[in-house]
């Protein structure tokens, strides 16, 4: 027999026991229906970082900060640094503060990056508009943080380079300030009051400052890395360094590259800036990557498609236990039907390929089904977790083409493996034993 008729012989028998058949196909629905859910919701943790990347800036930043302690200390050259790594002991970062002045220099003098911006916030403040408040965060920079953090103005403006080099009163406030304080107006070109309590010295006082605003940020949303941004207004750093600080130290720099590729060779030039502004190495800073989060993410997917992957792999075995059972009946069933066909001039292998293809059928059926079903439960996973595991987060349910081919060729592979057994044992029968049968 060829292929084809093989198949049709397949699937006339498989008809013959509905029921029976039926219930052999749940468990491969199942299986593979379980495998592709868990895959497609480990894709999603990868899918979901990626993007929560592009929602706060993009793949290609890079973020300079300082932390407090670290193993290098503030050395002041290599060799130095490489003796105080040796230890295992973490010290106070004795490096200076990051400056105004640092991020200048690395859009000046670096290569490969197409925009740099520096950073700092003051939590605590309260903005008010007559008569209405409402608890706030000023975050100060320079131009450009708009692009940096892929957040715009969807009214008015952000502020320029000469408003920063002036130290200029104005603000871009966020989404959530101009609903609560300003209600229905416009607020692009009134003014707001923020104010803040300051203690200094065992003395209680109150920072104030009347702000012209210019710009209303357009709406994040209150979930995952931006969180709390709509409650912003954003200040021009020099303003915020010059009437509240006194000193022009800034918490980050953020580096656009101009694509991934030139992201190691604009930390290498911006560490040597930071290493000759500083007196230090430039290895006292932290740099971080949207790369690296991206390749932690992957990793976690691949764990977590690992271990739900073979939770998922095992109901598919089970499943392919019950192809056996129901094949090794049918052998049974028929087996007056294969000593007549051998009687016929039925070939060992037609028998084989019989009882395989249709347990191939059989499998191929049930993943497909349990393939498009394997969507909707990837879908219905991924909102249980938002839900109940992490609020708020929106996890995604990625379903590959990919992902689909190779359900479906476990699947055949199942009916193959775990109905070569009962195949085999049709296969060997002889014309005269399987006649004899009761």
């Amino acid at each position: 027999m060829n292929l084809m008729e093989c198949i049709i012989l397949g699937i006339s028998n498989l008809r013959r026991n509905p029921l029976r058949s039926a219930l052999t196909i749940l468990g491969i629905i199942v299986g593979v229906g379980s495998v592709v859910s868990m895959v497609s919701v480990g894709d999603g943790s990868s899918a979901m970082v990626l993007r929560e990347i592009e929602r706060t800036g993009g793949t290609k930043m890079i973020e300079i900060y300082k932390d407090d302690w670290d193993k290098q200390s503030g050395t002041l050259s290599s060799a130095a640094g490489s003796v105080v790594r040796g230890k295992s002991r973490w010290r106070r970062n004795r490096a200076e503060d990051l400056e105004t002045e640092d991020a200048f220099a690395i859009l000046e003098r670096a290569r490969g990056i197409v925009n740099v911006v520096a950073e700092d916030d003051m939590p605590g403040w309260n903005v008010s508009y007559k008569g209405r408040t409402k608890d706030s965060r000023i975050v100060a920079s320079t131009a450009g943080y708009d692009r940096s953090h892929n957040w715009y103005p969807s009214s008015g403006r952000f502020f320029s380079v000469e408003e920063v080099e002036d130290a200029s009163s104005v603000a871009v406030i966020g989404s959530k300030i101009k609903e609560e304080i300003f209600l229905d107006e416009d607020p692009v070109g009134k003014e707001i009051k923020a104010s803040r309590p300051s203690y200094w010295r065992g003395r209680s006082g109150l920072y104030e400052v009347r702000l012209k605003v210019i710009g209303v940020m357009e709406e994040k949303g209150d979930a995952m890395d931006t969180s709390g941004w709509d409650d912003r207004f954003i200040i021009p750093i020099t303003t915020l360094q010059q009437r509240f600080k006194g000193r022009d130290d800034v918490e980050r720099i953020r580096v656009e590259a101009v694509d991934i590729d030139t992201i190691p060779l604009a930390i290498a030039d911006a560490k040597q800036i930071l290493g000759r502004q500083h007196n230090n190495t430039g290895e006292e800073y932290n740099y971080w990557t949207a790369t690296e989060e991206l390749a932690t993410a992957n990793k976690v997917g691949l764990v977590m498609k690992a271990l739900m992957g073979g939770i998922a792999g095992i109901a598919l075995m089970v499943a392919g236990i019950g192809v056996m059972n129901i094949m090794l009946v049918s052998v049974t069933d028929r087996t007056k039907e294969i000593g007549l066909r051998k009687a016929l001039g039925a070939t060992r292998n037609d028998i084989l390929a019989q009882f395989l293809v249709e347990a191939a059928v059989l499998t191929l059926s049930g993943g497909i089904v349990g393939a498009i079903a394997g969507v909707f439960m990837g879908q219905g996973t991924a909102a249980l977790i938002s839900k109940f595991v992490w609020e708020g987060s929106n996890w995604p349910s990625v379903i590959s083409f990919g992902t689909m081919v190779i359900a479906l060729l476990v699947s055949v592979a199942i009916g193959v493996f775990f109905g070569l057994y009962p195949a085999n044992k049709a296969a060997k029968l002889t014309p005269v034993e399987a006649l004899r049968t009761d």
